[in-house]
């Protein structure tokens, strides 16, 4: 979840998102992103999240699970329980079923990531990531793309080296370096946050 329903830094990928081309993103929320993906003239869109308070419970994005509550408690202005969030996630997910996912293009898969990437999903020529902002969440999200991403395709992402955020450095930008070094790729840096990794 982001503090704005508005991904603006992810405008300065779309000049290298193919027309035709097919991908996923992983982390959808409001729709924001996968609204500007379907306006470069892709053919196919895989849209993966929960909508959920779950993730946030195992995820080490926050110092706690009651930290996360406290923080979106305030900028939703929502009671901080489960419920309150759920409805919240609920109501967002209905949103973004009841505009983007009437494109034909679009295919919605209301699930964590783990589960889409378990289903052998069909392969795509890019994926972005921007779901599990901890450490080993982000991680395991890049790794797992390597499954479904074609060769020569792209692996992108918000986040990285997010300006005053503790998660946009020690969690995304750790994660995103580590998988680099491993797998020996570079990173292309666009705008403030985004990231391309070519695979």
């Amino acid at each position: 979840m982001m503090a704005s329903p508005n991904n603006k830094d992810s405008q300065h990928l779309m000049h290298r998102i193919p027309s035709g081309s097919e991908g996923a993103e992983i982390g959808v929320w409001a729709g924001s992103t996968a609204r500007q993906f379907l306006n470069c003239g892709i053919s196919r869109l895989e849209l993966i999240d929960p909508w959920s308070v779950e993730p946030y419970k195992k995820s080490d994005e926050y110092k706690s699970y009651d930290d996360y509550l406290e923080k979106y408690s305030r900028i939703l202005n929502i009671e901080k329980k489960d419920e309150d969030f759920q409805k919240y996630y609920d109501a967002i997910y209905g949103q973004v079923k009841s505009t983007i996912g009437q494109d034909p293009r679009v295919t919605i898969h209301r699930m964590f990531s783990d589960e889409w990437f378990e289903s052998k999903p069909e392969k795509v020529d890019w994926i972005y990531v921007d779901g599990d902002h901890g450490y080993q969440g982000c991680l395991k999200d890049l790794e797992n793309s390597l499954k479904v991403v074609k060769v020569g395709g792209m692996i992108m992402g918000d986040d990285y080296y997010w300006p005053g955020a503790s998660y946009g450095k020690e969690g995304v930008t750790n994660a995103v370096d580590r998988f680099c070094k491993r797998n020996m790729f570079t990173k292309e840096r666009h705008g403030q946050t985004q990231y391309i990794i070519h695979v």
